[in-house]
């Protein structure tokens, strides 16, 4: 299994095969950021997640981020923006992103270790071709 392979499990798992199209709104999501993937990351290191964030990059266990801490640190505006934009509701994005967001930056960040910024979106633009 490859990859992007592992990422889309990993989005369909959160969400049960039949709300797979969950993901392709969280990559929306992520593409939508100012800074992409990268972006989306130092936001939530700025808002005080980034042990968390780290959690998602390394080899460990992945730690858990709540639907209020991503509202949170994303910014209640953006996120009621970005759901209508995608067609979801507000809540239902954060709690998705909540559960998601984790499995798909571990399987982004395969070794350990992010890529440079050009190299996460990268790898999310050829994920966005699969969905």
């Amino acid at each position: 299994m490859g990859l992007f392979d592992d990422v889309v499990s990993s989005g369909m798992a959160a969400f049960g095969a039949d709300q797979g199209g969950f993901l392709g709104s969280a990559v929306r999501f992520l593409q939508s950021q100012p800074g992409g993937v990268s972006g989306t990351l130092q936001q939530l290191r700025d808002n005080g997640l980034g042990s968390v964030v780290d959690s998602w990059i390394s080899n460990g266990q992945n730690q858990p981020i709540s639907a209020d801490q991503i509202e949170s640190a994303i910014g209640s505006d953006r996120i009621q923006n970005i759901a209508s934009t995608i067609g979801m509701d507000p809540q239902a994005l954060t709690q998705g992103l909540s559960q998601a967001l984790p499995g798909i930056i571990d399987r982004l960040t395969p070794g350990g270790e992010a890529p440079d910024a050009g190299g996460l979106d990268q790898a999310l633009q050829s994920l966005k071709g699969l969905l």
